[in-house]
């Protein structure tokens, strides 16, 4: 079969290994369209969880069995997350609650080696997370400014260039957006950053559930990922460059932070969740296999060279995006058949650019009515700013800062997509009334 075909037998498969996506509400199966709000796990995940709590449900500090089994876990699932997104090793990673406690943590450490009069940059495009903590720093004296983005969303370089002549000590910017679904181009935000003597803070979380991840090649200094939005529990992890930790004596809390990252993760951890976590990359490896039985190859690809772990996890991330420009063209093209509406971000011209994230208002309906309207009908579709506040009150003020967000997964089908329409049809109809 052609690429296009493999592509779409394997995440068609995929759907078999999620037991939610049988749900029905109201008499309605669900369509779930609110993956950037959190996706679904599949029954690895589910298996793993369940595991733990018989066999490995311990403590920390202890000489049983149990705990030695879980203390390994833990360590296995750091270097899952490191063959993930392409860090050195398991030493480069920390669990936690959420990539939103990460940006604090970064925020707070690295401002520990920041005087009033240094400089930051904060994105307009960005989720909060990676916005607020670095404002608070303003209250020391330490001038924060915002990098521009132009009328469609995208990052103004022009701007960035601007910024950096003031020579700030961090930059803080997303690698996709939550709202738009763009693609930024954080390799060279990193590079211009470095040239300009910053650290690099990556919010990696849209992208990581869409597309394989490199912070190596990126040459990110921090960056945090949410692992329930990569299929698994609720938490997340911390990517910390240990090449760039000894230059911070803010970060030197005790001599064993200049080797390992997981000094970071104060206190108990989530056990049940980062066995989840392990779930949900056995998934990815699972899909890495099916997409290869189906004819998928990474030949051509930087990944082909990866080690054997990070080709599996990152492949099955690389197969999956090919699969989400399908979707994304797609439901683009459908979406270009009503009338009156206002998209954000990149059109179809520039599908391999965005990710299948799509925010969008129509002339003379309410957002929220509409919003509401698809719920009935099974559709979980979000609709409001999703924290992207300033990005959207730029794009969206003339409908109060907010739109409606589809955001699409591998675990979406064109099928979906064109059932969506027909309901969005149904509801505009009613709506118009």
């Amino acid at each position: 079969m052609n690429s296009h075909t493999a592509l779409q037998e394997t995440f068609i498969h995929a759907r078999s290994y999620f037991p939610s996506l049988g749900s029905t509400y109201g008499g309605h199966p669900v369509l779930f369209f609110d993956n950037s709000a959190g996706a679904q796990v599949s029954k690895f995940v589910i298996d793993r969880v369940t595991d733990y709590y018989i066999h490995r449900n311990a403590q920390k500090g202890t000489i049983f069995k149990r705990t030695a089994d879980m203390q390994q876990v833990i360590v296995d699932a750091r270097q899952l997350a490191a063959d993930l997104i392409g860090a050195a090793d398991h030493r480069e990673i920390a669990f936690g609650q959420n990539a939103t406690n990460f940006f604090h943590l970064f925020a707070h450490h690295l401002g520990r080696d920041l005087a009033a009069g240094d400089h930051i940059i904060i994105t307009e495009a960005d989720h909060h997370a990676n916005v607020n903590p670095w404002l608070e720093l303003a209250e020391q004296g330490i001038h924060v400014h915002t990098w521009q983005v132009d009328d469609e969303g995208n990052l103004d370089m022009a701007h960035y260039r601007e910024l950096l002549a003031l020579k700030p000590k961090v930059v803080a910017a997303g690698w996709a957006s939550n709202a738009t679904g763009t693609i930024h181009p954080m390799k060279e935000i990193a590079s211009l950053a470095h040239a300009a003597g910053a650290f690099v803070v990556a919010d990696g979380v849209q992208a990581a559930s869409h597309m394989a991840i490199d912070v190596k090649e990126a040459d990110v200094d921090f960056a945090a990922f949410s692992t329930y939005k990569i299929f698994g529990p609720h938490m997340g992890f911390g990517y910390f460059n240990r090449d760039r930790l000894d230059r911070l004596d803010g970060w030197k809390i005790g001599r064993e932070l200049i080797e390992d990252a997981y000094f970071f993760e104060v206190g108990s951890q989530n056990h049940e969740g980062i066995e989840g976590f392990i779930g949900s990359m056995e998934y990815l490896a699972q899909v890495y296999r099916d997409a290869e039985q189906n004819g998928l190859s990474l030949a051509g690809t930087t990944l082909s060279t990866a080690r054997p772990k990070r080709q599996e996890l990152a492949g099955a991330m690389h197969f999956a995006h090919l699969y989400e420009q399908q979707l994304t063209r797609h439901f683009l093209d459908r979406l270009a058949e009503i009338e009156g509406v206002v998209l954000y971000g990149k059109g179809a011209a520039s599908a391999e650019e965005r990710l299948p994230v799509f925010s969008f208002n129509i002339e003379g309906i309410d957002t929220d009515a509409l919003g509401h309207a698809l719920n009935k009908a099974g559709v979980e579709a979000r609709t409001g700013n999703y924290l992207a506040i300033r990005l959207m009150d730029r794009l969206a003020g003339d409908f109060g800062g907010g739109a409606l967000r589809i955001s699409l997964v591998h675990y979406n089908t064109i099928e979906e997509i064109d059932k969506f329409f027909g309901i969005v049809k149904d509801c505009l109809h009613k709506l118009s009334r």
